[in-house]
């Protein structure tokens, strides 16, 4: 506000009259200073009433003087650049990158690199892994599209809003539209486009992908999809794409969704260079064209959610696929064994054997039938994916101890294991042979009694609701080890099983650089360092004894609750004296109930993490005083106890050595992908206050 005033003096006007209107600019400009400068000069000589106006056009017509001084950023880019960023401006701000990042792939864009230079020019940003921007950078990126030419959208390389899709489709259909490159049609649009103008599509001929919400037609036109096309992402009601042979070269990605009239897919001989290939939830089709055996290029296969699905193709001689995922598909059995009998190598391979909806159970619940997990067939060896495999997911498959025992586990490069909601009762990873194993998920197996010789590399342990767990064995050796997670029903696990891992994990590499969260319900138990010192409340203001950011590395929190809660907000702030602690710090005349308590969450931050993320602390300070607020709340009794500490940089046993600084390897605390989102996230942070966001657990 400061700013546009000393651009718009209003020394001589009625301060009332103006000040919701400065207001109202300075939201419109969303605290861009460039923005608020050329916005003040222009209205400075201005009455009340073009204030008015003025505004009123901003919300419909953005300042043209302003988008072209923004310009000159996007002016710097590279061709490729400028089409990443008008694509994440039209298209994908508010889309997670992943989803972004296959469509940028599939047409060459080589995202990588391209988005750290349009996040270094602060044109973008990733928040929580979703691709953001400033309003008037969006409204930037619109006005470059649309250029002069507002009312004229077959003039524009990009068609997302409904009003220029309806206008496209109104157009004659032998009329060209070469300027399109990519165009977006929703469901909401589609009810007032007319179906039978399909034949427009065809006419873009330097279309690069297209998202569309199709109406029901037996095919498209023969003339669809055209060449150039790179990206196929459709919805709707089709019974299929095209008839016969098509050559497509530069199609790399198709991706089929909610297509329940869908009878056959394409024949895939004319797509040499398709690379991805995912049919979800489609239920009327039966199998996969078998042209897809040729596709040389196939990285990733993924079918989900067909009922009618009975037969899968051969992937035997798909030799460079990576992902390979069926799920809820459950008339398919005899080709499990075809899958067995392949001998080439997968990076990942995904099998969710949770039958849909079928039978006699009303409509969106399963059937009793339903409800039994499908079986996977002993015949289906996993050694054939011993080389390569990175990923293997086997979520719900109702896998016993048999099963374990009878497959070969001998996966040199496995990083990521998912066995949940499985029926084993132990797991041997001495005898599984998974050295460089990272993630381990055994959630709600709830036959689960043991896990033992879990492998050195491991990083992440996550046993929710394995309510037989007794035992998880030696995590001493586990010096990667930063997220372990035994939230929900675990009393079967002895009391001290806690305190080990604990243990473990503070004696880990993650001390001096990273995060460490650790999550019990384990029989009430609280960890036995903690139970002196924890205070009723959510509040807490720590003592810092001198010299401590050199002598300590990071600080420990612990909180006891009888609510469980998904995610923490943690605030610190640091103080020169100590005058608040006698608001903050609660004395205890007793020790804890542990019997009243569900579950202890306990987080560690260390201080180069904080700095690695520029929020810094100042060794001048001698109290720190935090506070904890549970987000989600299943419970409103919200019954607390809390308590933080400094942990030390020395080794207990040796009060003179300093614990050497490991080299890490950050893909062993990365999580940014996961699936959840990060488990510690910086939110906002000053010169004397940090505030985080942990998420100690998760949903599937």
């Amino acid at each position: 506000m400061e700013l546009f005033c000393k651009r718009a003096p209003r020394d001589y006007r009625n301060i009332e009259d103006y000040e919701v209107l400065s207001k109202g600019v300075v939201s419109y400009a969303g605290g861009l200073p460039l923005a608020l400068i050329v916005l003040g000069s222009f209205l400075c000589d201005k009455d009340i009433n073009a204030w008015r106006s003025a505004l009123a056009r901003l919300k419909e017509v953005p300042n043209d003087d302003i988008l072209e001084t923004l310009k000159i950023s996007y002016d710097g880019l590279t061709q490729v650049e400028k089409t990443l960023f008008l694509d994440i401006a039209c298209f994908f701000r508010g889309t997670h990158k992943n989803s972004a990042m296959d469509i940028f792939d599939a047409c060459r864009l080589h995202p990588v690199i391209g988005i750290k230079v349009l996040i270094q020019k602060a044109l973008i940003t990733i928040s929580h892994g979703f691709f953001e921007m400033h309003d008037l950078i969006q409204e930037m990126g619109h006005y470059i599209v649309k250029g002069h030419h507002l009312n004229n959208p077959e003039k524009h390389s990009r068609i997302w809003e409904k009003k220029d899709v309806q206008s496209i489709w109104a157009m004659d259909a032998k009329k060209e539209l070469d300027k399109i490159e990519a165009i977006s049609v929703s469901s909401y649009m589609y009810d007032s486009l007319p179906s039978q103008n399909n034949q427009v599509v065809a006419n873009m001929k330097k279309l690069r992908w297209i998202e569309w919400n199709v109406g029901r037609g037996s095919s498209f036109s023969k003339h669809f999809p055209p060449g150039e096309l790179c990206c196929l992402i459709l919805m709707g009601r089709q019974t299929q794409l095209w008839k016969g042979y098509k050559f497509l070269p530069n199609l790399r990605m198709i991706k089929l969704q909610a297509m329940d009239y869908l009878i056959r897919t394409p024949d895939f001989g004319g797509l040499p260079n398709l690379e991805i290939f995912m049919l979800h939830t489609s239920r009327s089709i039966k199998e996969i064209h078998p042209s897809i055996e040729g596709l040389e290029r196939l990285v990733y296969l993924s079918v989900e959610y067909c009922n009618s699905f009975k037969k899968f193709p051969s992937i035997n001689v798909i030799k460079k696929l990576e992902t390979l995922i069926i799920s809820n598909c459950t008339k398919l059995s005899d080709s499990w064994k075809k899958v067995a009998s392949s001998e080439q190598y997968h990076t990942n391979f995904f099998v969710n054997c949770l039958p849909c909806c079928c039978g006699n159970g009303h409509e969106g619940e399963p059937s009793e039938d339903a409800r039994a997990p499908f079986l996977i067939p002993k015949g289906m060896n996993l050694q054939f994916t011993s080389i390569c495999l990175r990923k293997l997911i086997l979520r719900r498959c109702n896998f016993g101890d048999e099963e374990i025992d009878y497959h070969d586990w001998n996966l040199p490069n496995l990083q990521e294991l998912d066995l949940s909601l499985n029926l084993f009762s132990r797991l041997n990873f001495s005898i599984l042979k998974l050295p460089r194993l990272k993630w381990l998920d055994v959630s709600e197996c709830t036959s689960l009694v043991e896990l033992s010789g879990l492998p050195s590399s491991l990083s992440s342990l996550r046993a929710d609701g394995c309510e037989s767990l007794k035992s998880v064995g030696d995590t001493s050796n586990c010096k990667w080890l930063w997220y372990v997670s035994f939230f929900g029903r675990n009393n079967g696990v002895c009391a001290d099983s806690g305190d080990i891992v604990l243990h473990s994990l503070l004696e880990g590499n993650a001390i001096e650089d990273h995060f460490v969260s650790f999550t019990h319900s384990i029989g009430h138990h609280i960890p036995k360092r903690f139970v002196d010192s924890l205070v009723r409340g959510k509040t807490f203001a720590l003592q810092l004894p001198p010299n401590w950011y050199n002598d300590y590395s990071g600080f420990l929190i612990c909180n006891a609750n009888n609510y469980y809660a998904m995610s923490f907000t943690i605030s610190m702030k640091q103080e020169l004296e100590n005058d608040s602690r006698s608001e903050v710090w609660q004395e205890c005349d007793e020790a804890p109930d542990e019997s009243y308590f569900n579950t202890t969450y306990v987080g560690y931050v260390s201080f180069n993490s904080l700095m690695r993320h520029g929020a810094r602390l100042s060794s001048t300070y001698n109290v720190i005083s935090f506070s904890i607020i549970a987000e989600h709340e299943t419970s409103y009794e919200g019954e607390s106890m809390f308590v933080a500490e400094l942990v030390s940089r020395r080794r207990k046993d040796d009060h003179t050595v300093q614990t050497t600084k490991v080299k890490t390897d950050c893909s062993h605390f990365y999580d940014e992908d996961r699936p959840y989102g990060n488990t510690f996230t910086i939110q906002g942070h000053s010169e004397s206050s940090i505030k985080i966001l942990w998420r100690p657990c998760y949903w599937y």
